[in-house]
């Protein structure tokens, strides 16, 4: 499963409870958010569109998320940190 994004294992352990016929309404439900911010991998992403095109309930869960998080990124717009935060946070990522 290649990953979008570097740290999506939280939701891969997610993924894992899936069985052979698709997602639970609880995974579906856990993979909203992760889902939104693009934090899952590409079968994930996939195994829950294939679940909400069948469950009205979760996609408009799914469609109220997504569309506050548009809101709330039109009307905070974000800001670049600066190079020395960067940089220090760079440091401390190869010290680990």
């Amino acid at each position: 499963m290649e990953q979008s994004h570097s740290n999506p294992q939280s939701h891969d352990r997610i993924w894992t409870m899936m069985d052979n016929e698709g997602l639970t309404k609880y995974e579906a439900l856990e993979l909203i958010t992760p889902v939104v911010d693009d934090e899952v991998c590409e079968e994930t992403r996939n195994a829950f569109f294939q679940y909400i095109a069948r469950h009205q309930d979760v996609r408009k869960k799914y469609e109220s998320i997504k569309n506050i998080k548009l809101l709330v990124g039109s009307r905070c717009p974000s800001a670049c940190a600066p190079d020395t935060l960067r940089d220090e946070i760079k440091r401390l990522i190869k010290q680990q």
